[in-house]
């Protein structure tokens, strides 16, 4: 009767063991995809301004941003080799704007010449599949509001790194006067120096703009 109710406790004992490693491990795992997160979306926020610094210093003796493409960004070096394929390269010409470059969360990158006040005298990037949760911290980072920034304005969409790229490439921006919810056509957009233009963005704007499920994309214009 001892023996078997010592195998009771022993039995007893090791599920209670076998719960504490459950509950551990699960933990471990949350910790560990929020730590890779934030990673991920610190690691997007450098690729964002190392792209930038790169095409501002490659086009500073240029008067526009002409033939800026992703083709282009591979070939010359603005864009690292971590962010494409450096074997699909090769045979890539430098015009070519559908050559893949990916962004830390593997989502899409479009770098492309855009209008600000005079044809191809600003450039967008445009990145997509952005998590809700990380687009809020990247939304309301300081991206700077001043002319030593060249920050115009940017754009958050429910569509892809394209269709974000798209609503910054025409011409001046309609700065949005309140956050919306994204879209697959539209979103928010925040304009610099324009009055209720939400930029900086508040943390509640960024979470509208953002959403709070799914993937976005952001796009960033630059004179």
């Amino acid at each position: 009767m001892m023996r078997t109710n010592e195998s009771g406790r022993s039995m007893i004992e090791m599920l209670g063991v076998l719960a504490i490693v459950g509950v551990l491990s699960v933990g471990g795992i949350a910790g560990y995809s929020k730590a890779m997160a934030k990673f991920k979306t610190n690691k997007l926020i450098d690729q964002v301004n190392m792209l930038s610094t790169n095409i501002r210093t490659m086009y500073s003796s240029q008067r526009t941003y002409k033939g800026l493409v992703n083709g282009l960004a591979a070939k010359v070096g603005i864009a690292p080799a971590e962010m494409y394929d450096a074997q699909n390269l090769a045979g890539v010409a430098a015009s070519s704007a559908n050559f893949a470059l990916s962004n830390a969360f593997g989502g899409k990158v479009v770098i492309k010449a855009a209008k600000t006040n005079t044809d191809e005298d600003s450039y967008v990037i445009a990145f997509d599949e952005i998590p809700a949760a990380s687009c809020v911290t990247i939304a309301t980072t300081d991206w700077g509001n001043d002319s030593g920034s060249g920050l115009q304005a940017i754009s958050i969409t429910g569509g892809d790194a394209t269709v974000a790229a798209g609503t910054l490439t025409a011409g001046t921006e309609t700065a949005s006067t309140a956050a919306a919810a994204p879209s697959a056509t539209g979103g928010t957009i925040g304009v610099v120096g324009v009055t209720n233009s939400l930029l900086p963005m508040t943390l509640p704007t960024a979470t509208v703009a953002c959403g709070t499920v799914g993937e976005v994309s952001i796009a960033w214009k630059y004179l």
